[in-house]
């Protein structure tokens, strides 16, 4: 007789259905990995692919504000929370970058540092007006103001100056520092007047000077040594004020005037020299090298005594050589 089959209890029927599951999921591995190849790894030949980072985007932090109610002690009411903002290096460096162009647009464009009126030490004869309406620096930047270019724009426009510095301070101050030349001779050529120096640099006439020795030239005296012509300079090259007679030359005028006779005006000739027009009606001349001025004038004399005590007036005498000096009778 057949023995009848005891039904499962609850705990063997869960312990059944977990070993056919198990079962179930190891066939299905077996069937897999028994079609699929082998795997090898040789060497460093393959490597690993990098885990990717999740994307996940950062929330910005929340700040919470709890404020305490006067009328309820111990009561809070809580504020609805704000979120903090973060900055990016990106954000960061716009915000810098906008800083500084308003900030540079300030200082270009602020009444402070615009010039209004450039101050001028040492003129003598140039006005304060004459500078500032060469120069025209009204409202001009401090930071756009060049010293080196206000020099040379000086120096060419007014010839008269020895020396000029100019020095730029914070927040619009212009200071022109100028060494007028001093005149010491008064050269009129072809109904021009003109002033010349003690290096013998010629400049306009500017206001009024005195004790100024008056020679009428009939030609431009010879150019010094150093002088260089316009059409030579390189180009390119700035143009430098230069000497319109020799130093030599302006010394022996100088010494001339202390010899000629008390308000006679000097005069010279290109071909004769320096001399002066004689109040007896004649005119004398000595040469350009007038060293020895007072040897030259001792001849000078003699020659006048002997021609007065023969009766002669000549028209010209000349005493440019000494061991070799003449007269003339006739113009």
């Amino acid at each position: 007789m057949a023995r009848k089959k005891q039904p499962l209890s609850r705990a063997e029927q869960v312990r059944a259905r977990r070993k056919s599951k198990a079962t179930g999921t190891d066939r299905q591995f077996e069937a897999v990995t028994r079609q699929m190849p082998p795997v090898m790894m040789r060497g460093s030949g393959y490597e690993l692919a990098p885990r990717r980072k999740s994307k996940r985007k950062i929330k910005s932090p929340k700040r919470r504000y709890d404020i305490a109610l006067a009328a309820s002690p111990g009561a809070e009411m809580r504020l609805p929370a704000v979120a903090m903002p973060i900055l990016g290096w990106r954000a960061l460096s716009f915000v810098v970058v906008v800083g500084l162009i308003t900030l540079l647009y300030f200082f270009w464009t602020a009444p402070l540092f615009q010039v209004q009126m450039v101050e001028v030490q040492g003129a003598n004869r140039l006005t304060a007006t004459d500078i500032n309406r060469t120069l025209n620096l009204y409202n001009t930047p401090i930071f756009a103001v060049v010293p080196q270019h206000l020099e040379n724009t000086l120096q060419g426009t007014y010839l008269d100056l020895l020396d000029v510095s100019v020095k730029i301070g914070l927040p619009a101050t212009v200071i022109v520092n100028l060494n007028e030349r001093t005149p010491l001779i008064e050269w009129t050529q072809d109904s021009v007047i003109q002033w010349i120096d003690g290096t013998g640099f010629a400049f306009p006439t500017r206001g009024l000077a005195e004790h100024l020795v008056k020679v009428q030239a009939y030609s431009a005296p010879p150019r010094p040594a150093a002088y260089v012509e316009d059409e030579n300079l390189p180009l390119g090259a700035s143009i430098v004020p230069q000497a319109f007679m020799s130093p030599e030359l302006v010394n022996g005028i100088l010494a001339m005037r202390a010899q000629a006779p008390a308000n006679t005006n000097l005069v010279y000739d290109p071909t004769y020299g320096l001399g002066w027009g004689d109040s007896r009606g004649w005119d004398v001349f000595f040469g350009s090298d007038v060293s020895d001025i007072e040897t030259k004038l001792r001849v000078y004399h003699a020659i006048v005594d002997r021609l007065q005590a023969d009766g002669t007036t000549p028209t010209l005498i000349s005493v440019e050589h000494v061991h070799a000096p003449y007269y003339r009778m006739e113009p």
